[in-house]
């Protein structure tokens, strides 16, 4: 065993590397500027943990995640490795020790956040310090053109002089081609060893689903969380969005813990929070993007996305939180066109703050933000394979093999679906379906879904002409058509697996519409359509349904309470007291842990024991053993019951 491989093992505990490690570490401690590019769960922090620990002397690590530095170095003294942090989470007591320790020339790694470069108390001792090298972890944050931009990030290359220019090894899981150049020009680094080791995850299971309202994505995302038992997590884009669907899941799921997070939340919540979705196996966390970043939770099995990330590359990030531990895990976005509003106004927000809002610098971060937001969206309603859109957009050069994305599945599924439907489908309906092939057809595989419905609707515009599609047989077939309704159904034609789309060689997200086998087949007339198109064609409007009785109409009389005795009011604002107790405890509002009927229900019947609250309507088993012993105690004033 060469001597690499017996400090990992003594050191760190662990006898293999994992892919491209080994090389990275090397480079490191041979003193060259690296740029590792790894995805989430390939063991990044190892790259620089390793060869500090090797060095034994000042080794510091940038980092932007308060909650990770506080993992990392607890772990790292639990191996008997020296670790301190600096951020605001400390204690000024804390700060005031490590920044004497610092004075007095401490060995180790020292995590700090990059504010703390920037603070008034800590550049005089930033002139003195000389670390052997500088770990800058997210380096992504130094790209404006990155999905998580930070300006305090990007004077970072200033703060390396600072220092006395040591060697930098800049670690991200999401970087572009030109986020990379961004991140080796505002660092300086030195004819860098680049490693990319890939943004391939094969055990996740990417899946788009679209919905037209917020009742159908409630339902849908519902739906997954009873699919998937294990761990989840819940994105949302606003703040709001998290607090009314962690609000809908706690009324529908009361076995399932619920925990919403967001920065609106005060830090001792958001940290009470975090803690809890790690130590419980079945939680689901819902929030904004302000939650996961460097969380290391392995049988993370579900990621939802409730809204539409801006970017790619934040999707890939989020999402790569499920499965770290390597088997199965579903990473489902819930699509919707108001998320695109959302993401407008955030962009439209875009250098508010400066001084000149209208300046060529800030219009360009908005176009390409906007750009960025068409391909997200675009990933999100493609019919083709979602994992070779991502390796596609990230420049990896690989075709992926045995995908099971929904895509994938679906065109594993066609011949499935091609069982004779139930009833006959009309012959009009059949026409309407090879019309449409023959259209895919006829257009030979090189032109877009959008091209494909002109030349089905007929419109006559400059480029119908240049390319002389008039002539062609299926030129205006189905004119009484809109274009707009064309397109739907080539949607749905490519979601039964009769056509895909894809990328023309060199050519990355401008697809193209090609016909599959089946949809060859189906052409042909050598096989029907599937019967999952049998309601391609819009229905006819059915006539109206008589109204209603008015007996059937009106609602239920309402039943009137009794007042509270004054005795029983008492024992209601006690039950009040606890129960907005433990809602704060929760994040919840107080409703979502019993409502008031229910809370005079138990101050008029004082029940005893666990037993009798659990008969009082509006409690049930889960509640009482969740709530039940704090309810007891609140309504008996504090004194012991059985």
């Amino acid at each position: 065993m060469d001597d690499l491989q017996n400090q990992l093992q003594s050191l760190f505990g662990l006898d293999e590397f994992r892919p491209t490690q080994r090389e990275v570490i090397e480079d490191v401690l041979s003193g060259r500027d690296v740029l590792c590019v790894m995805p989430t769960g390939a063991g990044k922090s190892l790259c620089y943990q390793l060869p500090a620990a090797m060095r034994g002397e000042l080794v510091i690590v940038v980092s932007p995640l308060i909650a990770l530095m506080e993992d990392q170095v607890q772990q790292l003294r639990d191996d008997g490795i020296a670790a301190e942090m600096l951020n605001t989470s400390l204690p000024a007591a804390d700060r005031l020790r490590v920044m004497e320790m610092i004075k007095r020339g401490y060995e180790g790694l020292l995590y700090v956040a990059p504010e703390r470069f920037y603070a008034s108390n800590f550049q005089p001792i930033l002139k003195i310090l000389r670390p052997v090298f500088v770990a800058i972890d997210e380096a992504h944050c130094i790209s404006q053109w990155g999905h998580d931009f930070r300006p305090e990030y990007s004077r970072l290359g200033e703060v390396r002089q600072l220092l006395g220019n040591p060697p930098i090894i800049a670690l991200t899981a999401t970087a572009t081609d030109d986020v990379r150049e961004d991140i080796i020009g505002i660092l300086g680094l030195r004819e860098p060893c680049i490693y990319v080791t890939g943004f391939d995850r094969p055990n996740l299971l990417y899946e788009s689903s679209q919905v037209s309202n917020g009742r159908d994505k409630d339902a849908q995302l519902v739906k997954l969380l009873q699919q998937e038992p294990g761990g989840g997590i819940v994105y949302c884009a606003t703040r709001k969005a998290v607090d009314e669907v962690s609000v809908m899941l706690a009324g529908v799921l009361p076995h399932r813990p619920i925990i919403p997070y967001h920065a609106g939340m005060d830090a001792y919540t958001r940290t009470a929070n975090q803690e809890r979705f790690m130590d419980t196996p079945d939680a689901i966390a819902v929030a904004t993007n302000a939650f996961g970043m460097g969380i290391n939770k392995p049988d993370v099995r579900l990621v939802a996305h409730y809204n539409i990330p801006g970017t790619l590359e934040a999707y890939y990030q989020e999402a790569g939180r499920a499965g770290r531990d390597g088997r199965p895990a579903r990473c489902v976005i819930l699509f919707s066109y108001q998320d695109r509003y959302t993401h407008e106004f955030f962009i439209k927000k875009m250098g508010e703050e400066s001084a000149d809002p209208d300046s060529a610098n800030i219009q360009a971060r908005q176009k390409h933000a906007t750009h960025k937001l068409d391909l997200i969206i675009q990933y999100a309603r493609t019919h083709r394979c979602r994992r070779q859109m991502i390796l596609d957009y990230f420049g990896e050069a690989r075709e992926v093999q045995d995908c099971q994305c929904d895509v994938c599945r679906r065109g594993q599924e066609v011949s499935a679906q091609h069982s004779e439907p139930a009833e006959p489908m009309p012959e009009a309906l059949v026409t309407l379906v090879r019309q449409i092939l023959s259209a895919i057809a006829r257009l030979h595989g090189k032109f877009g879904i959008t091209t494909i419905a002109d030349v089905l609707a007929g419109s006559q515009s400059e480029r119908t002409q240049r390319w002389g599609f008039e002539q062609l047989s299926v030129f205006g077939l189905l004119k009484s058509h809109t274009t707009k309704r064309i397109i739907a159904m080539l949607r749905r034609l490519m979601e039964a697996g009769l056509a895909r789309q894809r990328d023309p060689e060199g050519v990355h997200f401008r697809p193209v519409v090609e016909l599959t086998p089946a949809g060859v087949a189906v052409m042909k007339a050598q096989q029907p359509p599937p019967a999952m198109l049998m309601d391609l064609l819009p229905h006819r409007p059915r006539q109206a349904e008589p109204k209603s009785s008015p007996r059937a109409a009106n609602p239920a009389s309402p039943v009137r309470e009794e007042p509270l005795t004054e005795d029983e009011t008492k024992r209601f604002e006690r039950l009040r007291i606890i129960r907005l107790k433990m809602a704060k405890l929760r994040q919840l509002p107080p409703y979502c842990i019993l409502h008031d009927t229910t809370l005079r229900s138990i101050a008029r019947s004082i029940p005893a024991s666990l037993d009798e609250l659990e008969r009082i309507k509006g409690i049930g088993p889960q509640k009482t053993q969740k709530f039940g012993r704090e309810i007891l105690d609140a309504l008996h004033d504090g004194s012991s019951v059985e």
